[in-house]
């Protein structure tokens, strides 16, 4: 079973975006993938969520420490590993937003290329969009 880790239990607004994120084992990648799609999402109403997948090393603790700062942070924690599509699967079921972006916790996609794929149009399911980039472009004018 899942476990959603929301601080802020108690926001206002709804994002308009979320970024879901499958992580195990990604402990060193966490904050700066944070950063970078905080950076790219800056003056917009967004949420990332983290569903990590059974991570055995210092993952959820840098989720927490993350999270205690920042209010569109969130962690979905399996108890044990599941695989990287169910934790997409969950991480989509229990987003907020309308429109939903996946990205890989190891960094190889990036999320300024994500925002622009989303807005070309992504696929509509129960009442949502997802949009799931290819990968990192391969020149800076994308």
């Amino acid at each position: 079973m899942a476990q959603d880790n929301l601080p802020n239990s108690g926001r206002e607004a709804l994002p308009a975006l979320s970024v879901v994120v499958p992580v195990r084992n990604e402990a060193g990648n966490i904050g700066p993938l944070v950063a970078e799609i905080a950076a790219a999402l800056q003056g917009r109403a967004f949420e990332i969520v983290y569903v990590n997948d059974g991570s055995t090393d210092t993952t959820e603790q840098e989720l927490r420490g993350l999270m205690a700062e920042r209010p569109y942070l969130r962690q979905i924690r399996h108890e044990e590993s599941c695989g990287q599509s169910a934790a997409v699967r969950t991480g989509v079921a229990l987003a907020h937003a309308p429109v939903v972006v996946t990205l890989d916790g190891d960094g190889q996609n990036d999320p300024v290329y994500s925002r622009a794929r989303c807005r070309a149009g992504g696929r509509r399911a129960a009442g949502r969009t997802h949009c799931r980039p290819a990968g990192r472009p391969q020149s800076d004018g994308i």
